[in-house]
């Protein structure tokens, strides 16, 4: 399963008060402003068991980035954002592969969250 980065890695929570599309959409924008390259979008269900996923009324989506190498003190680093949606609300979750970096994934919520509003 290449790309995919399994719960047990440093995961950072959030809610998010916006509607899946929206939330969709500003993850997207964010990370390629950031720099980031998305390889693909799944949905999560193919490589995790959740209840979340069990044909609930929830939209889910993975998204997978490739890896990052330019980035001078956090070398080959990729990353996997989950989102989970009921209505307008989207529990999210960004996993990276390598360490936990506190203030990248601030920055990047952060972003999302300015972005729906």
């Amino acid at each position: 399963m290449p790309g995919y980065i399994s719960r047990v890695d440093h995961p950072y929570d959030r809610k998010i008060y916006a509607n899946f599309e929206q939330t969709t959409g500003a993850f997207i924008l964010v990370l390629k402003k950031q720099g980031w390259i998305i390889n693909e979008e799944a949905n999560p269900a193919i490589y995790e068991r959740d209840e979340r996923y069990d044909n609930n009324g929830s939209q889910n989506l993975l998204i997978i980035t490739d890896i990052r190498k330019h980035l001078p003190h956090l070398t080959g680093m990729r990353l996997n954002v989950f989102i989970h949606a009921i209505g307008n609300t989207c529990d999210v979750e960004i996993r990276f592969s390598s360490g936990r970096n506190d203030r990248l994934a601030q920055g990047i919520l952060d972003a999302v969250e300015e972005d729906v509003r």
